[in-house]
């Protein structure tokens, strides 16, 4: 499925979360506090270290529910969006049991997915406008006055160098303030619209595509295209389960370690040996 989000928004860890304090049978328990199921499921996924767009959901699951039993036994009220995450976990849990009709069906996380993607955006957004609330929230603006027609234009107060170096000052500091704050929202607005997430996945099936078209294929051409970094890490991943699941063979290595060669399994057999099965190669260190 198509993936459309920053690559580092994925990667960053959750914010930390609050806790609260239960007594229970003499004992301390510190509990955390989330926001709602979206929030607690992010942070999960950060704390597993798992990639969003491949969510481990029977993993996800259980630690999802153990949260839940934690709340029970301290006599936490359950809010009620909590027990629909968890029935919605299920019948995801349930639907990627089931053998796929179609290999080009829909996967039964992407409805997920979406929403995680939809959470953290709106939570980004309300950091930076929390942070302009602090910034802005006590400043109020003198509305403009029409100056009177009789104004004399000859100024003939003196005022301290001071006085007015202060003056300069402030005025440079609010003009810093919003320059920066204009450059965050529009580094919010790139955020959201522009950047492409690209998955090892995506990239397996590409680089399988290129090697099986040619034959071979140069490691350092895959590379020619990329756009960004996420493109860079998810096509080294891909070559890298290429080569565990044996469906291509590194050859031609050069003495620097500087280039190779990628053939697709079969195509790199010794014609005077026969048929050499794909997981008798050993890759040259």
């Amino acid at each position: 499925m198509d993936k459309m989000v920053n690559e580092n928004m994925l990667e960053e860890a959750a914010e930390k979360p609050e806790y609260i304090t239960v007594e229970s049978d003499g004992l301390t328990f510190r509990l955390e506090i989330f926001e709602g199921p979206l929030d607690l499921l992010l942070s999960l996924i950060a704390k597993n270290k798992v990639n969003i767009y491949d969510i481990p959901i029977a993993l996800i699951l259980d630690q999802y529910m153990e949260y839940i039993r934690k709340m029970d036994m301290f006599d936490l009220e359950i809010a009620s969006e909590f027990i629909v995450m968890a029935a919605q976990l299920m019948v995801i849990k349930s639907r990627m049991l089931l053998p796929r009709a179609d290999e080009e069906q829909e996967d039964p996380r992407k409805e997920l997915v979406d929403l995680l993607l939809e959470y953290k955006r709106a939570k980004m957004a309300a950091d930076i406008l929390h942070d302009r609330e602090l910034t802005y929230a006590g400043r109020y603006e003198k509305p403009a006055e029409k100056l009177p027609d009789d104004l004399k234009h000859d100024y003939k107060l003196s005022h301290d160098l001071s006085v007015l170096t202060e003056a300069y000052r402030r005025v440079y500091e609010r003009n810093l303030e919003m320059i920066e704050a204009s450059q965050n929202t529009q580094k919010l607005d790139a955020l959201i619209r522009t950047t492409r997430h690209v998955s090892v996945s995506e990239k397996i099936n590409g680089v399988l595509s290129r090697v099986s078209k040619n034959g071979s294929y140069v490691f350092s051409g895959l590379f020619d295209n990329v756009e960004s970094r996420s493109d860079i890490v998810a096509t080294f991943l891909a070559v890298l389960e290429l080569v565990k699941s044996r469906q291509i063979i590194i050859e031609d290595i050069t003495e620097d370690y500087a280039e190779c060669r990628l053939i697709a399994a079969g195509e790199g057999e010794d014609e005077e040996a026969g048929t050499a099965a794909p997981d008798t190669y050993e890759q040259e260190q």
